[in-house]
């Protein structure tokens, strides 16, 4: 199986303690302990996205004539038998995460208007989601809501699977910190986060997930 985990963060201060890419690790380590499979996790704070112009090429090209950069994510969801977006609360949502559904929502829907019955390359691929922010636990109804469902309903517009992560988390799962405090001196709030917590937050995602992947086999 090859498993392609997006980290949405893009924070270049927080490159190398990024909880995003973290909880990335954590998915890769849950799924390796189980199953044979590749998960390549893919920052997009490495990525230099652009917004979609709504020109209407891609329909004939594939892919967005003005953007490498999302045609190489592109390309590898494509190759993905499965994904996770790990999703941090930005203003809500991370804006090189809106430009990357900008433009799979832009070629879906112009072949779709052109044939309804067309696939996307993503089509019918389980997707699992995680949406995080920088609050303890009572800020994770909030983080459903702006965060979790919106990504929801964007994911399954062009065309994926969105996995649940059990009966109160229908679209993926939540997660918060731990504590937060302001340095003396800093702009910035160190966060600590519970790890072990976060893992049982995301363990019935990854295994609904490979349940999915391996009833399709």
């Amino acid at each position: 199986m090859n498993i392609t985990c997006i980290s949405a963060a893009n924070v270049a201060r927080a490159r190398d303690h990024s909880a995003s890419t973290r909880a990335c690790e954590i998915i890769r380590d849950l799924v390796t302990a189980e199953y044979d499979a590749q998960v390549e996790i893919l920052p997009l704070l490495d990525y230099e996205l652009t917004p979609c112009l709504m020109c209407g090429q891609c329909l004939t090209a594939g892919e967005c004539v003005y953007d490498p950069a999302f045609n190489a994510l592109h390309a590898r969801l494509a190759a993905a038998d499965a994904v996770f977006v790990v999703c941090p609360h930005y203003a809500p949502l991370p804006s090189k995460l809106m430009m990357l559904l900008e433009k799979l929502e832009e070629i879906c829907y112009l072949n779709w208007c052109q044939n309804q019955e067309y696939h996307t390359v993503v089509y019918g691929k389980p997707i699992g989601l995680v949406a995080h922010g920088g609050q303890t636990a009572e800020a994770l109804p909030y983080y459903k809501t702006a965060l979790l469902d919106p990504l929801a309903l964007a994911f399954a517009s062009v065309q994926m699977r969105v996995m649940s992560a059990g009966p109160e988390w229908p679209n993926g799962a939540v997660f918060g910190v731990q504590r937060l405090y302001l340095p003396p001196g800093d702009i910035f709030v160190q966060i600590e986060h519970d790890w072990d917590d976060i893992r049982q937050h995301l363990t019935p995602l990854v295994i609904n997930l490979l349940a999915q992947l391996q009833a399709a086999r």
